[in-house]
């Protein structure tokens, strides 16, 4: 048994890290409203009243199993959850706090597999029997009914849900009873050598959860793991000792087996025991997610209104998407920041749009008109025109913005409602697209004259200067954009030097390579160092050093041999 506790529970913690890394792999819009109900803002059902029914394996601690005599088993339960207190990240992220509480029943499968003790008894014309006998069933059963607080961290399609619970744990008596079956002297005798009574368990505990849910839709599906820790189980052990010891042979007689007397002992264990569970889960809104229209005759008979009583309203929902496909997207106030791609120009970025559904309750009068504006201007708009009338009721209508209108840089994308019934417009929302343009290419000639390295020397009486042996430097000239001189001195030792006009590199051992490279140090083919793609100096230049202390009016310069 212990080694199956073990492998529980490594599964369990396999199983938690599981769901954390679970919890943020897909990237999925929040499941369409219900007709006739608007959730705000998509809103994740794991945020809403939620009741689950679930059941799964449950797996003894390894003490507790052992002394109790019970192994792995089989547990269910029923489950409310009520917001309190919630926290919209956004539509599709959404976290809560609230209350939890339910009601379960387990089972576990008894084991009893006594150790004896087990007694010779003289006279006996065979070896005695030995059997174990389990009374009041085959499984430990319980109720459990808890009550605490979850958390619920929703993200797109699942949610993680925390939860600690204190719990009402409540198991049978049971008993669990050794019998030894002997033949003496042609009469068989059966007496009890040990009986095990676990005695009826009431008392509090606590059941901490983590649990996984995934919501297609309204109905979802959950994966938990929970840990039951329950009150102390109180057992009592009686064992039958003989009156007297055995002969020299080991065997008692049968008038100290008839004079033998109990002995019993008390022990306490924890309850504990792990729990893997799976299950249904249901999203019930609450009413303060409910949001009906004020006047239920717009609603009902939409078309035979031919009054004012359309109006514009704020709270839509819309959305920008680039490309218009699998690309990320934006709510209203939200940035987009395109990066530099030529293939872009043949791309469009989506505008998702949907008013207020007092704008757009059914067709006719009751439609809204839509206008898509880019800067300040209608957006060329493909699919349908802009504006365009939106007649499809609380459902989205998405139109396609070619790429190629947008300015490199800040764009601002604007949605405008106007419900023609009223003449009312209102503006659903602005976002901001940040076009990125191509990076200017780097480029230039450069002519690099090569200069030996001398320092100046201050010595009492001779000031000079020396000519530093084998290093030279580097008379920057000529035009480089968005570039710098990538240089390799002997040993291979890589050194970058910003491009000045006339100025000088550092010093170098050659043998000297010379290139040019991109700000970001990558090569630029393009670009020549004295008219070559890579100049390599000739070893044929070369300083010597001029001497320790020579004077400084023998120096007229640098001296180029």
């Amino acid at each position: 048994m212990k080694s199956k506790f073990t492998f529980m529970r490594k599964t369990a913690v396999f199983l938690w890290v599981l769901l954390f890394v679970t919890a943020g792999a897909q990237e999925e819009r929040p499941g369409q409203p219900i007709k006739g109900v608007i959730v705000k803002g998509g809103k994740n059902p794991g945020g809403n009243l939620l009741v689950s029914v679930g059941g799964g394996g449950l797996f003894p601690g390894n003490t507790y199993g052992q002394e109790s005599h019970v192994g792995n088993g089989f547990n269910g339960n029923i489950n409310l959850y009520v917001p309190v207190f919630t926290w919209n990240g956004s539509a599709a992220n959404y976290t809560s706090l609230g209350l939890n509480g339910g009601a379960g029943f387990f089972g576990m499968k008894k084991e009893y597999k006594p150790e004896g003790p087990f007694y010779n008894i003289a006279g006996q014309s065979s070896p005695s029997s030995f059997k174990a006998e389990i009374g009041n069933g085959s499984r430990q059963n319980g109720f459990i009914g808890e009550v605490g607080l979850q958390s619920n961290f929703s993200f797109n399609k699942f949610t993680i849900s925390p939860i600690v619970n204190a719990a009402y744990i409540s198991s049978k008596e049971s008993q669990f009873t050794a019998v030894q079956t002997s033949s003496i002297n042609g009469q068989t005798r059966s007496f009890e050598t040990s009986k095990r009574i676990v005695s009826k368990t009431d008392g509090l505990g606590v059941i901490p959860k983590l649990r996984l849910s995934y919501f297609p839709g309204r109905i979802g599906f959950f994966v938990e793991g929970s840990y039951l820790a329950g009150p102390d189980i109180k057992s009592s052990t009686t064992i039958f000792k003989p009156n007297g010891a055995p002969n020299s042979e080991g065997f008692y007689s049968i008038d100290q087996i008839m004079a033998g007397k109990y002995e019993t002992v008390d022990t306490k264990n924890r309850f504990n025991a792990l729990g893997l569970n799976v299950g249904i889960v249901f999203s019930i809104l609450s009413k303060k997610e409910y949001n009906y229209p004020k006047n239920p005759e717009i609603t009902d008979e939409p078309q035979s209104k031919t009054n004012s009583n359309c109006i514009c309203l704020d709270s839509p929902t819309a959305s920008v998407q680039f490309p218009n496909t699998g690309g990320p997207s934006i709510n209203p106030g939200g940035t987009l920041t395109i990066p530099y791609n030529p293939a872009n120009s043949s791309k469009f970025l989506r505008v998702e749009a949907s008013p207020h559904p007092y704008n757009s309750l059914n067709t006719g009068i009751w439609s809204s008109i839509i206008t898509i504006f880019t800067n300040g201007s209608p957006s060329t708009v493909s699919s349908g025109g802009n504006p365009y009338t939106h007649n499809t009721g609380q459902n989205s209508s998405g139109r396609l913005i070619p790429f190629s209108s947008l300015n490199v840089g800040t764009n601002t994308i604007c949605v405008n409602v106007k419900c023609p019934s009223s003449g009312t417009t209102c503006s659903i929302g602005c976002f901001t697209v940040i076009v990125e343009g191509p990076q200017a290419s780097s480029s230039g000639t450069v002519t690099a004259t090569p200069v030996c390295c001398t320092k100046f020397i201050v010595a009492p009486g001779n000031p000079h200067k020396e000519v530093l042996t084998g290093q030279v430097s580097f008379k920057m000239a000529g035009t480089v954009v968005n570039a710098k001189l990538k240089i390799v001195s002997a040993g291979g030792n890589i050194a970058y030097e910003n491009f000045v006009q006339n100025g000088f590199t550092g010093c170098y051992t050659m043998p000297v390579d010379i290139s040019v490279v991109s700000t970001a140090n990558l090569p630029v083919p393009s670009s020549t160092v004295n008219s070559l793609p890579v100049y390599k100096y000739s070893n044929k230049f070369a300083c010597k050093e001029l001497g320790p202390k020579l004077p400084v009016k023998i120096l007229p310069g640098i001296k180029f041999p």
